[in-house]
């Protein structure tokens, strides 16, 4: 409704002016007339406006726990700020409501991409993918949300970590990891030591350090990392010391020279997420 404001102030300056610039009283009341007519034009234009992100919003939930969904799968969420996109569910790993934001696999999808692609979002839903930094920062901004991260090494061993409070910065911030909260979990913490810091990619480095580069990936390196998810997918799982930290890096389980199998990276709005299964 602030746009109303505006509007009104530009309707009494043109007023005022028009009766200071001219001597006709004619001219000023069809000046006056055309400017309400544009006013009533401009407000049923935001009430269109208005109604259609309403219907968006009731069409779609603004999360796979709002969804109250049961079953794995693909729905169709609506965040402010964006038009519906597909998100990919969870509720397997970890109890329901968890949005995917990130899956590593199989290396079928390349994670060694440029700023745009990572902004943007890549991959396959249903496969390896990344959901894109502009979609990250309007879900965790929308209302606080708690992030988990499931690992999976060669052997079949799983561990993981759970951050409180999970907010990701805008584009004008680089898409900063602005907090992370509380940590829980048996994987270790490899993640706080990079809170406050901005996104990287081979393209756009803001460590000074090229670590995006160095490490063969994109994350929010602080020179450069204790995790990197995004990192190169080792089939092997090991990999030669003088690597360090180019695979898919988590230190405080199995260190620096080590690649896991499968990671997910998943979100859900923490004020809500007592009502479900946790």
């Amino acid at each position: 409704m602030h746009y109303i404001y505006y509007i009104v102030l530009f309707l009494c300056g043109n007023l005022t002016y028009q009766a200071e610039s001219s001597s006709s009283t004619t001219n000023i009341y069809e000046n006056a007339e055309q400017l309400i007519s544009s006013l009533k034009k401009e407000l049923s234009r935001l009430r269109a406006d208005l109604t259609a992100q309403k219907t968006e919003g009731a069409a779609h939930p603004p999360s796979c726990l709002a969804a109250m969904i049961n079953t794995d799968g693909i729905y169709t969420i609506w965040v402010p700020g964006l038009k519906p996109f597909p998100v990919a569910c969870d509720t397997r790993i970890a109890g329901a409501g968890w949005t995917v934001i990130q899956r590593r696999q199989d290396g079928s999808e390349n994670f060694y991409r440029s700023w745009s692609e990572y902004q943007a979002g890549f991959g396959q839903l249903n496969g390896e993918f990344f959901i894109g930094l502009e979609k990250l920062h309007h879900i965790t901004n929308a209302e606080p949300y708690e992030l988990y991260i499931h690992l999976e090494d060669f052997d079949g061993e799983t561990h993981y970590a759970k951050y409180d409070r999970f907010l990701v910065a805008n584009e004008s911030e680089s898409y900063a990891l602005s907090q992370l909260g509380k940590f829980t979990g048996d994987a270790g913490d490899s993640l706080s030591y990079h809170v406050g810091k901005a996104f990287s990619t081979f393209d756009n480095d803001k460590t000074g350090k090229n670590c995006a580069l160095t490490n063969v990936g994109a994350w929010w390196y602080n020179q450069c990392q204790h995790s990197n998810l995004n990192g190169q997918y080792m089939v092997s799982g090991s990999y030669e010391k003088k690597l360090t930290g180019r695979g898919i890096c988590w230190k405080t389980w199995r260190g620096y020279d080590y690649g896991y199998k499968r990671t997910q990276m998943m979100i859900r709005p923490r004020c809500r997420s007592s009502f479900s299964q946790s």
